[in-house]
């Protein structure tokens, strides 16, 4: 089952060589090599997908745009997490 759990994914952007920026998602949803994080900016959220792998001969992380039908399944069920954890968010906003 995808979790969202924003540390685990830093964890392991940070084994995978991406970059570390001082910006965190406000959630992340994670399957597999499919990842979708949510971006508060400002009053707005956006979400980004990133799927990657290891590389077999460097055995380095990788990221690519392309998306096997199964990792489309994952990927549509991990962007529908996602907006309902925007809704709650922008719901949770509201009530403040």
């Amino acid at each position: 089952m995808a979790q969202s759990n924003a540390q685990r994914a830093d964890d392991e952007s940070e084994e995978q060589g991406a970059p570390r920026t001082g910006n965190r998602p406000a959630a992340t949803f994670k399957q597999g090599g499919v990842e979708v994080s949510v971006w508060r900016n400002g009053d707005m959220y956006n979400a980004t997908i990133r799927n990657s792998y290891k590389d077999e001969a460097s055995g380095q992380w990788k990221e690519t745009s392309s998306f096997s039908p199964a990792d489309l399944a994952v990927a549509s069920q991990l962007t529908s997490q996602a907006f309902q954890e925007i809704v709650r968010l922008k719901q949770q906003g509201r009530a403040r």
